[in-house]
């Protein structure tokens, strides 16, 4: 899974942050076993729950678990993102989660949001299907064009790690450029951002990325 941290969340010094929290207790609770979508909304809201007593800020979250018949589900709460890539294109994605722009659905105890809210996606995946899952960081700066151009020229051999790492590299890149074309200005531009009065840009944020092969 992947867990962002929100920006404009109030934290507190010397106690840990939400999206810390949730990762760790995720980890530690869910095995090595595929679960269901029933399954990981319990989990994380067991996770959030604890992190609501334990830990300041607020996070999105995507997870996923993946079965070894191919069963993939993931629970997608905000505006961080999954995308399953077949033949050098898009197969399926998440939908982003957002009460406005730039305001995700957030897990905090602060949030009436909760994992219930999330919306939810089941797919079969085969073997030479690439899962990519990371924060809005990354998609924010790369389209669905862009992500599938990075998969191709890396080739199916290419490791999961460094596929990922080309992603992050390539979203960092754009993210720098005020003259990129961006999902993220696309958005802005229609919500009248004067930043993004042009529609172009990258946006600077944190970046996070999994990818996963299938084989």
């Amino acid at each position: 899974g992947v867990f962002d941290g929100v920006s404009g969340a109030e934290k507190l010094d010397g106690i840990p942050l939400y999206s810390v929290t949730l990762a760790q207790e995720m980890k530690e609770t869910i095995g090595q076993e595929a679960i269901s979508l029933s399954e990981i909304t319990k989990q994380l809201t067991d996770a959030a729950e604890f992190a609501d007593n334990s830990a300041t800020g607020a996070s999105t979250a995507v997870v996923g678990s993946l079965a070894d018949n191919g069963a993939f589900n993931v629970l997608n709460v905000g505006d961080s993102l999954c995308m399953v890539v077949r033949n050098d294109a898009v197969l399926t994605r998440t939908k982003d989660i957002v009460h406005y722009f730039d305001c995700p659905y957030q897990l905090s105890e602060d949030s009436p949001d909760r994992p219930r809210d999330g919306t939810k996606l089941s797919v079969r995946v085969q073997k030479g299907d690439t899962i990519l899952m990371g924060s809005d960081g990354v998609f924010d700066n790369l389209d669905d064009t862009a992500v599938c151009k990075i998969v191709k020229e890396q080739g199916s051999q290419t490791r999961a790690a460094v596929l990922a790492r080309k992603v992050v590299e390539a979203s960092r890149r754009v993210s720098l450029d005020p003259t990129a074309n961006t999902p993220y200005a696309v958005f802005a531009k229609k919500d009248g951002d004067p930043e993004y009065e042009d529609g172009v840009g990258g946006k600077v944020d944190d970046v996070s990325c999994i990818v996963v092969r299938c084989s």
